[in-house]
């Protein structure tokens, strides 16, 4: 099974669509009337964060004739010997070798303090590690490569993102929340030594600290071979939605180069809903068919005059959603955690974790 968002009954998000008195657009402005839920200087009503629940949701391609659904009741039972029995145990095969690789190479590149040695373990690694999950990257345009300040900015659908970016020329440094158990098993020993920043979702002075380690990250020549990838929606989607982007990136005043990652929907659920943990996402890729992913580059952008940061951002987004065809909402995904409570509150019954 895919991971699972809460179970959010149609019903419910229809009703909360139609009842929301308060218009949409009053959001850009960071403040809606009513009874509120708070979040990081955006305000929603509790209809309102039901109507974004639609972001955050899993689902993937239903037949579309009765012929397709008979043919994929007919094929069921060979899928699953071949996806489980056969491509399953071979795909975690290679991830092993692929990790077993890396983990013997890297000690050389860190040891001699190599960062081209450590680039392209991580390189390769990233490579290893699309094959043993049956990933098939389509880049689309050129990856710019520039000896100037510079942040790459992509929406953000799950932990593969980074992955396939990583994969393709050269490997990125990253902004991420700090991760236990696999994940961050891997971010202590490999993106740490690429420069990237990490930090504590709940540690409010980490949070400020990291704005200006950020600054001083793209500013400095060491860095712009492994080039800071920035997923600015600060939470993931799920591959249909491009949500707000955060200023963050835009305060830099660098140039940025925006990059449209779209997944074929297909052959499973591309949405990684994080409660679920790193290992039961990798093992839900690794028993799909194939996951294609188009990867688009687009032309490098700066700061028009006059332009604010988030009036960067907005351009940003909207030229990163046109790309690969994401419809754009202006929802706050630091509201995120609200979200999931009101839905708890909406269903007792219902586990959230």
């Amino acid at each position: 099974m895919p991971p699972q968002d809460p179970s959010i009954p149609t019903s419910i998000l229809l009703s909360s669509q139609n009842s929301s008195s308060e218009s949409l657009d009053l959001m850009r402005s960071d403040y809606v009337q009513g009874t509120t839920k708070k979040s990081y200087q955006t305000e929603y009503t509790r209809e309102q964060l039901l109507s974004f629940a639609k972001c955050f949701t899993s689902d993937v391609v239903k037949a579309s004739s009765r012929f397709l659904e008979m043919i994929g009741f007919l094929t069921a039972v060979p899928s699953i010997i071949i996806r489980y029995g056969i491509l399953f145990p071979l795909r975690f095969f290679t991830l092993g070798a692929s990790t077993i690789a890396f983990f013997m190479t890297l000690p050389i590149g860190v040891t001699l303090k190599s960062s081209e040695i450590v680039s392209f373990c991580v390189k390769y690694y990233c490579k290893g590690i699309l094959f043993s999950l049956g990933v098939k990257a389509n880049y689309i345009g050129e990856k710019p490569q520039l000896n100037e300040p510079h942040v790459f900015v992509a929406n953000h659908t799950s932990y593969l993102d980074y992955i396939l970016l990583g994969a393709h020329k050269f490997p990125h440094a990253v902004v991420m929340a700090r991760h236990s158990g696999v994940l961050g098993f891997l971010q202590n020993n490999g993106l740490n030594y690429l420069h990237s920043l990490c930090f504590d979702r709940a540690n409010i002075t980490e949070r400020k600290d990291l704005s200006e380690r950020l600054k001083k990250h793209v500013k400095s020549a060491n860095t712009w071979t492994n080039p800071m990838i920035i997923f600015p929606e600060g939470t993931c989607v799920n591959n249909k939605y491009a949500i707000r982007f955060q200023k963050g990136a835009f305060e830099l005043g660098v140039k940025v180069c925006p990059v449209g990652i779209k997944y074929d929907r297909s052959f499973g659920d591309p949405y990684w809903d994080t409660r679920k943990g790193f290992m039961f996402y990798a093992y839900y890729r690794m028993t799909r068919w194939i996951t294609p992913v188009d990867i688009v580059y687009c032309k490098p952008e700066v700061p028009l005059k006059g332009e604010t940061s988030v009036q960067y951002g907005e351009r940003i987004k909207d030229k990163i959603a046109s790309s690969i065809g994401l419809k754009k909402v202006d929802f706050n995904g630091m509201a995120k955690r609200d979200l999931l409570e009101v839905l708890k509150e909406g269903n007792p019954a219902k586990k959230i974790l």
